[in-house]
């Protein structure tokens, strides 16, 4: 055998041990294997590691932006006539939250209660919340308006005198701070003295008592035994949360408090978030790709039919007064019966008769939609929206002279846009394990490729071997003439 042939031998091989190598890896999924391993690994929840520490006190910093609907006619609205609002903000707050009272146990499961705080941000805000006023719907006014209809005659009487003699109005204007951290009512701190069980509190803010508190004991899975189970909600403040999410998925997205969110995001499955105070969980489906500070990742939005009437009947978010409508979500049933609205903001995805009722409503699905971006490999929340506005039912009472000539209407009072977004730091930090993880994964195909390309060295080298063989066979033959002279 000759030197070449030698060569092209031990490239062939070389080839051969390239293709089959990349077959087996490919088969048995050697390198997608190593990833979910180290995926993993970095979705348990063991003390003392990074993943507890960021578990515990979020490294992603979240604020909330509140957008109040000042109205603009509030004289006119008493006469019948359609409501004008104007919104005015945002007035943004940072969330200062970690975990505390921390439990873990030994069925792969850990207990907490989440505290936030929130502090002023006036450089990234329209104004000063102590000196900003707004005017807006009384709420315990409305409350109280509420309590009539299924009070005594003996409360509705008290009712009545307290309307009377504190002469309270439909509307009001506060401060910005009171309307969300509270201030006294006078009509509140009245019926606390006559009707104590009825009122026990004088104070009332959107928000009141929220600044420092938790929303509750959470039980949470910590992935010891399924990765895909990591941070899942297993109970609230005593209630099992087997009805939070659908029977055709595993995946449970922890709202936007900075949990990790489970690996290997699909486009077609459903994910959803846990809402407590809207006494619900809300599906997100995919909408498309996008990409932030540099990484590539998936946009999950709420879909509209979430707030149809169908769907809310179903799980009986549904008073039969508000079911003619779709885009709103009633819960007063968790607040004690006060006419609390839930939708959207400025009625987005709502019926038309909603954003018609008010003027000034502007519905927008880049300011108003709620979404999650998720990066697809290790299903990490990048960005994070979640936008809901608070709004009031008012309408006509009997025996009460304030409200004889109102229009029935769904009244907006707030919208919130609770936001975060991975920051700078952790985003390099990403996009280098994301990296890693893509280099691993191409590893297989980076062989292939190497055999592919020794395959074609050794046809060309056999074809120059051939083309060798064939001039060296062929000796032409020389015929050597006589030498003949002329004479």
């Amino acid at each position: 055998m000759t030197h070449l042939q030698k060569k092209i031998a031990l490239i062939s091989v070389f080839a051969s041990v390239c293709i089959i190598t990349f077959v087996v890896l490919t088969v048995n999924d050697v390198f997608k294997k190593i990833v979910e391993d180290q995926i993993k690994e970095h979705t348990k929840l063991k003390l003392n590691s990074e993943v507890y520490k960021n578990w515990k006190e979020p490294p992603v910093p979240a604020y909330m932006q509140f957008f109040f609907f000042n109205i603009e006619n509030p004289e006119e609205i008493l006469q019948g006539k359609q409501a004008r609002v104007v919104e005015v903000g945002p007035y943004i707050y940072k969330e200062l939250r970690n975990r505390s009272n921390v439990l873990m146990f030994d069925n792969a499961t850990i207990s907490a209660v989440t505290q936030k705080s929130f502090v002023f941000q006036r450089n990234m805000s329209v104004g000063d919340p102590k000196k900003d006023f707004i005017t807006t719907v009384n709420i315990p006014f409305v409350a109280m308006l509420q309590s009539l209809k299924s009070g005594g005659m003996a409360q509705k009487l008290i009712l009545s005198f307290l309307f009377v003699l504190k002469n309270s109005m439909i509307f009001q204007s506060l401060s910005v701070e009171e309307l969300l951290w509270g201030y006294e009512d006078p009509l509140l701190k009245l019926g606390q003295k006559l009707l104590p069980s009825n009122f026990p509190d004088s104070r009332f803010g959107l928000f009141y008592g929220a600044n420092g508190s938790d929303d509750g004991l959470y039980l949470f899975n910590t992935g010891k035994k399924n990765y895909m189970d990591f941070t899942k909600i297993i109970m609230w403040n005593g209630q099992k949360s087997l009805s939070w999410w659908a029977s055709n998925t595993s995946n449970m997205i922890n709202g936007t408090d900075g949990s990790t969110f489970h690996p290997l995001i699909n486009k077609d499955e459903a994910l959803y978030i846990f809402a407590p105070d809207i006494c619900r969980s809300l599906n997100v489906v995919f909408e498309k790709e996008v990409q932030v500070k540099g990484i590539d990742a998936y946009r999950f939005t709420v879909p509209r039919e979430i707030f149809e009437m169908d769907n809310l009947k179903k799980e009986g978010f549904c008073p039969m007064r508000n079911c003619c409508l779709t885009g709103v979500l009633d819960i007063s049933i968790c607040k004690k019966g006060v006419p609390i609205i839930i939708s959207s903001p400025h009625f987005y995805n709502g019926d038309q008769k909603l954003v018609n009722d008010i003027e000034g409503m502007k519905p927008d699905a880049i300011t108003h939609q709620t979404f999650l971006d998720l990066e697809p490999m290790t299903g990490v929340p990048i960005r994070a929206a979640k936008r809901m506005q608070l709004n009031i039912r008012i309408e006509a009472m009997d025996y009460v002279v304030q409200t004889s000539r109102i229009r029935t209407m769904i009244m907006p009072v707030v919208f919130l846009n609770e936001n975060a977004v991975i920051d700078n730091k952790l985003a390099v930090k990403l996009r280098k394990v994301l990296h890693t993880m893509k280099v691993v994964t191409y590893i297989p195909y980076i062989i292939l490729w190497i055999g592919i390309l020794l395959f074609l060295i050794t046809l060309v080298l056999l074809f120059f071997m051939c083309m060798y063989r064939e001039k060296k066979e062929y000796t032409p033959v020389s015929v050597k003439l006589p030498n003949i002279k002329a004479h």
